[in-house]
């Protein structure tokens, strides 16, 4: 058998083969992240039934448990709802008796539930309606069934077993075709009936019928394989963040901004801010940090994105220092969003990261101080000069709230104040110990 067939018949065959592997796991992986879509567009609308939820009284309502009942079987992937308040444990729960959250998770001060990783995908958010921020709602999805995976096993394995049926064919049709053509010419050339360049003539097209029909059937594989096969930079649709804009930002910052307007000017006659920024740094004003930094929380928790929390000290500085103008309008130009940097007392500054861990945080940080130190010049030309420290924490998946996170960054900024050399020091919480120090707070 020719040389050179048997190589390309090789690699076809490992082509073939790969290719089937490569559609078993673009199937899963693609069905995967559709039905992860999914569980988080049905979670959107379960938050939205229970946003007028203010305390445990309200889930007995008739209506309330009517439209979650209702939600719960309408949505075949849904597996378990369970809306509970932490250090309390569970207060509502469909369906009541589940494998994924057992008795004793259940009453424990923070229900944990237990669910397989690989296909099923758990969403957790704090209730819109409670001020307190204690109750909260957990909702298990199936993001993979069984019928998916084993759907795309199937059909590369029909694929796969009628290539090599396919195979066989082409195998068997050239080993029998080339020996005919072979016997042939041996049998012309024993009986001596032809001068030799007849006998060579016979041979070239027993050579060519055997080429023309590797070809024709090497073509033939070929659209088969080609229908097999998938596009892999269709996966990187699947997996674009959501990006926060600039108009929505500012949306969010205007409508913060007429709330606290309406409630300084409410007839008391209290003075607060005027405006959404302070004219003295061209930031926020210090008082809207708590509710945009809430705001932005509860953002991150729904898309399920990080989030970190920027504080900034330079020592001896107020609002009537010409650095305070300068450092203002150097953070404005570095971190692009103006709606979401506030001053913090009389010497120091707050940046909101939206979808940033606190190492991302940290590099940002460390680039900004560099900037600072270039712009200072004459007044502070070494690092260890410069009067100004840092703190930075995330949110790091927890369910937390703003003050939670400035104590943890000013905690971090005053370790960074009192080390001197450091400058930055970023908290990184660890969201499992930070769960167990809710449950035993809650106990």
């Amino acid at each position: 058998m020719n040389r050179k067939f048997v190589v390309a018949f090789a690699a076809v065959c490992i082509a073939v083969s790969l290719g089937a592997a490569f559609s078993v796991a673009y199937r899963i992986l693609a069905g995967d992240a559709a039905g992860k879509r999914a569980a988080k567009a049905d979670f959107e609308g379960l938050r939205s039934v229970l946003a007028y939820v203010r305390s445990p009284s309200d889930l007995a309502d008739a209506s309330l448990r009517a439209r979650l009942a209702s939600r719960y079987e309408a949505s075949p992937n849904l597996l378990l709802v369970d809306v509970y308040e932490r250090g309390s444990g569970d207060s509502w729960r469909i369906p009541v008796d589940s494998p994924y959250l057992p008795g004793a998770r259940a009453a424990s001060a923070l229900p944990e539930p237990v669910y397989p990783l690989i296909s099923t995908i758990l969403l957790s958010s704090p209730l819109k309606g409670d001020t307190s921020g204690r109750m909260a709602v957990d909702a298990l999805y199936t993001s993979l069934s069984q019928f998916a995976a084993f759907s795309a096993f199937r059909d590369a394995f029909i694929a796969l077993a009628s290539f090599l049926a396919l195979a066989a064919l082409v195998l068997a049709l050239v080993s029998a075709w080339g020996g005919t053509a072979l016997s042939q010419a041996a049998a012309v050339g024993a009986q001596g009936n032809i001068s030799r360049a007849a006998l060579d003539m016979a041979a070239a097209g027993a050579q060519y019928q055997y080429e023309t029909l590797v070809a024709a059937k090497r073509e033939q594989r070929a659209a088969v394989s080609g229908d097999e096969a998938k596009d892999p930079a269709a996966l990187d649709s699947d997996f674009d963040i959501p990006i926060i804009s600039d108009s929505a930002a500012e949306q969010d910052s205007a409508a913060l901004g007429v709330d606290q307007a309406a409630s300084a000017g409410d007839g008391s006659g209290a003075c607060g801010p005027e405006g959404l920024y302070s004219p003295n740094s061209g930031l926020g004003w210090e008082s809207y940090l708590d509710d945009r930094l809430d705001a932005e929380i509860s953002r991150s928790a729904s898309f399920e994105q990080d989030l970190s929390l920027l504080v900034i000290s330079y020592e001896g500085l107020d609002s009537s220092n010409k650095h305070y103008a300068a450092i203002g309008s150097a953070i404005q130009k570095f971190f692009s969003f103006r709606d979401l940097a506030f001053e913090r007392g009389e010497d120091g500054f707050s940046v909101i990261l939206p979808n940033i861990d606190s190492s991302h945080a940290l590099r940002m940080a460390e680039e900004f101080l560099k900037k600072l130190v270039f712009a200072a010049g004459g007044d502070f030309a070494e690092l260890d000069r410069l009067p100004i420290y840092m703190g930075i924490s995330s949110r790091s998946g927890r369910l937390v709230d703003s003050p939670r996170l400035v104590e943890e960054a000013s905690a971090a900024m005053e370790k960074a104040r009192a080390e001197k050399d450091t400058h930055i020091v970023a908290f990184r919480p660890d969201p499992d110990k930070y769960r167990l120090y809710l449950a035993s707070k809650g106990a």
